[in-house]
């Protein structure tokens, strides 16, 4: 009887002493809101969870529904200081009372493990998915895993770049002083093998004439030539030039002999990774998004068809605005 009695004090005292805490709070709370108000109406998050988070505190011994009437606040209130706060207990910030369907704490636990498990380190995220899901730890999709993934930042570990830097190929400074000369091959539907014929300015990227035969040909190259001289660097008073192609036989014959005699401007010929180190790239480039982003697209029947077709898609190319480009045109660029 007597331990009950000494017991029973001690029971209450402590209980005295947990209501005046609670009293202290809900008084420190009410001060703070009051000195805080305008920026509380403001919506700071900052200081909405300052008052929540003491709420809960107080609301946990006496009641939510107590601690609310202390504070002379409604539920409507204390719902609007709650609105828009991030949930601590969610990965992604969201309610889990509105958002059911997050994992659950132990599930995004199991996440972590697995991510920073030293045998799986170097893992590629895919095959660690999988190896959870081999295990029976966690039962998701594969798009949910990415999305925690990216949530909880677990990046995988890179080593560094062991690609060599390449070379920038050769470049111009002004329209006209490097062109690039190209035959590509296309077939159409009737399983008619076509050549196409390009010329191409360096600085600008435009496509400045093209040829279309079914024959592969040194003439085709040169009534190129003759056109772009005659249409271009004549009128832009070109006195030199440089003409890069590949060895192919269409850039020999008549066309070589014209390179050769032409005087103005002149033409210096250069064979690409022969006579200088590097590649016809540029218009290998413009030949391959003709065909990929523009003539692949189409059901081109036959060699009428294609001239068609041919003719939209390097208008398409020049009037395009290009990264490489700053978002110009190559025509804007060439003017």
């Amino acid at each position: 009887m007597m331990f009950c009695l000494r017991k029973t004090p001690n029971k209450m005292g402590f209980s005295l002493k947990l209501k005046n805490c609670t009293l202290l709070r809900v008084i420190a709370i009410k001060r703070f809101m009051i000195d805080n108000m305008s920026g509380i109406k403001a919506g700071r998050i900052s200081l909405k969870t300052v008052v929540v988070s003491n709420i809960l505190k107080v609301a946990e011994v006496v009641g939510l529904r107590k601690t609310l009437k202390y504070l002379n606040i409604n539920f409507q209130q204390y719902a609007n200081l709650r609105r828009k706060l991030n949930c601590s207990l969610s990965v992604s910030h969201l309610c889990k009372i509105k958002h059911p369907s997050q994992l659950l704490q132990k599930e995004v636990q199991t996440i972590k493990d697995y991510c920073l498990k030293p045998d799986y380190q170097f893992w590629p995220l895919c095959s660690l998915y999988h190896q959870m899901r081999r295990d029976r730890a966690v039962h998701i999709c594969l798009s949910t895993f990415y999305k925690y993934i990216s949530h909880l930042n677990l990046k995988r570990s890179r080593v560094f770049s062991r690609r060599k830097n390449h070379s920038v190929g050769i470049r111009a400074a002004a329209p006209f002083q490097i062109l690039h000369a190209d035959l590509t091959e296309f077939k159409t539907e009737d399983n008619k093998k076509a050549y196409i014929y390009l010329v191409q300015d360096n600085f600008s990227r435009t496509i400045l004439t093209y040829q279309l035969s079914l024959e592969r040909r040194a003439s085709y190259t040169l009534q190129n030539l003759l056109k772009v001289k005659k249409e271009y660097l004549i009128p832009a008073n070109i006195n030199e030039c440089t003409l890069l192609t590949d060895d192919g036989s269409e850039n020999y014959g008549e066309a070589k002999k014209w390179m050769n005699a032409c005087d103005r401007p002149i033409v210096n010929h250069l064979i690409a990774q022969t006579d200088v180190q590097y590649s016809n790239s540029m218009i290998e480039a413009a030949n391959k998004q003709l065909k990929y982003r523009f003539l692949y697209h189409h059901k081109i029947s036959d060699f009428s068809k294609l001239e068609d077709y041919l003719k939209k898609a390097i208008h398409d190319f020049n009037n395009r605005p290009h990264g490489v480009l700053d978002g110009l045109t190559p025509i804007e660029v060439l003017e």
